[in-house]
């Protein structure tokens, strides 16, 4: 025959057929399995302007910005930066009477996505003795010591309430002797 296959449909058709099932491929591949935001370590940039009295504060400022605008960006796509430049100010525009002074600056940083907070769902306890010569002293060492024994676990712990009762107070008042237990809920 002449290079024509009824079959198939000929060569322009095979390869309309080609095309399609790739496109059919990338649309699936967008579609049925998005990608999540920060699936990885990339670098970002954000862009900003910030304006001053002196050329020293505006290029200060747009300095600022353009850090905050990178932290804002990162945060939104739930990453954190690190290694984070700033460029060289440029100036845009500088007020008739010079009493302001416009700079843009780009931040640049190297972003992760940031780690998962911790979860803190195991209560902890502690009660310890404290003595002082004012209630307050004597609450704050009973606190201070059953805090360190909770900590000593070497977790770290959120949520801390204090609750202490009476044990003694000298009858001139000069002395008080509390009860304290400390409670938090820590990381397991």
């Amino acid at each position: 025959m002449n290079g024509f296959d009824r079959r198939m449909g000929g060569p322009i058709s095979r390869s309309l057929r080609r095309l399609t099932v790739v496109a059919l491929a990338v649309t699936v591949g967008l579609f049925v399995l998005p990608a999540t935001a920060a699936q990885a370590a990339t670098w970002r940039s954000a862009t900003s302007t910030g304006w001053g009295p002196s050329p020293a504060a505006g290029q200060q400022n747009a300095a600022n910005n353009a850090r905050a605008a990178l932290t804002t960006l990162a945060a939104n796509l739930g990453e954190t930066c690190s290694n984070v430049t700033v460029s060289t100010p440029r100036h845009l525009y500088t007020a008739p009477d010079g009493s302001a002074y416009v700079y843009e600056a780009t931040a640049t940083g190297y972003c992760v996505p940031a780690p998962p907070p911790p979860s803190y769902t195991v209560a902890r306890s502690a009660t310890r003795q404290g003595s002082g010569a004012t209630s307050t002293s004597a609450i704050q060492n009973g606190a201070q010591a059953a805090r360190a024994d909770i900590l000593a676990v070497g977790v770290a712990c959120a949520n801390w309430a204090t609750n202490a009762s009476n044990v003694f107070t000298a009858p001139d008042g000069s002395w008080h002797v509390y009860n304290v237990t400390v409670s938090a809920l820590c990381t397991n």
